[in-house]
């Protein structure tokens, strides 16, 4: 059986036409409007000014501190020390976080929640645990090993030589034999960041407050946040 190809030529015998009337504005879909509309109020009050930063305060500006770490740690220590009181009638003596928390940068101007989302992104809480002086130590050691930014506040520590030199808590010296109380993450309790130390601790107390929540009501309440470097912690040689 044989087939040939020959040239095949189509004609148009019929068009039919139709009117569609075009809207100069959208239709609303109300159901959409329902389902998104308590976000965009969400939305407006994470944009919502709550203070202004008058310096851009950083995690990695400083060796072994931080212009940022220090300020959080300052203000969660101060913050949180009432607080515990309250619960237990004793004081926080120094707090320690972990650098990995802190994921963004307070730049110089306007701050917002939508900011300290974008900086501290988990919903860590605080705890308070009481630790051994021999535990203490091995905080102080992990520090030492570790060689990083980790904020803290209450607390002053000199190394010297890959050695702990010199030890402040509340501006008095270490003292090995007695129980400190300190103030962390519930993370870091777990055992997050390897400070394994946090764990099993002679006494421990959930405050049950969110650390950027702490930080938020604290900005709004002072407006005008400034950090630095003060040599909290350093290494000589």
């Amino acid at each position: 059986m044989f087939f040939s190809c020959n040239n095949v030529n189509y004609q148009i015998n019929n068009v039919e036409l139709e009117n569609i009337k075009v809207l100069n504005q959208s239709v609303k879909n109300e159901e959409l409007e329902i389902l998104i509309g308590p976000f965009k109020n969400k939305i407006k009050k994470l944009e919502k000014k709550i203070g202004y930063s008058l310096n851009s305060l950083s995690v990695r500006d400083g060796k072994l501190e931080s212009s940022l770490g220090n300020f959080i740690a300052d203000v969660l220590l101060n913050e949180s020390d009432s607080l515990f009181k309250s619960i237990s009638s004793k004081n926080i003596d120094f707090c320690l976080l972990n650098k990995g928390g802190i994921r963004g940068t307070l730049n110089q101007g306007n701050i917002t929640q939508h900011d300290l989302i974008t900086i501290m992104p988990f919903n860590n809480t605080s705890i308070v645990v009481k630790l051994s002086g021999l535990k203490v130590l091995e905080l102080l050691q992990y520090l030492n090993i570790e060689n990083i930014a980790h904020p803290v506040s209450g607390i002053k520590i000199e190394f010297e030589n890959k050695k702990i030199k010199k030890v402040l808590i509340q501006n008095k010296k270490f003292n090995l034999n007695r129980a400190y109380y300190v103030l962390t993450s519930n993370y870091l309790q777990e055992g997050g960041d390897k400070m394994n130390f946090f764990k099993d601790p002679l006494e421990i107390y959930s405050l049950n407050t969110n650390i950027r929540e702490e930080l938020i009501k604290y900005i709004s309440k002072i407006k005008n946040v400034k950090s630095e470097l003060d040599n909290r912690i350093v290494r000589l040689k």
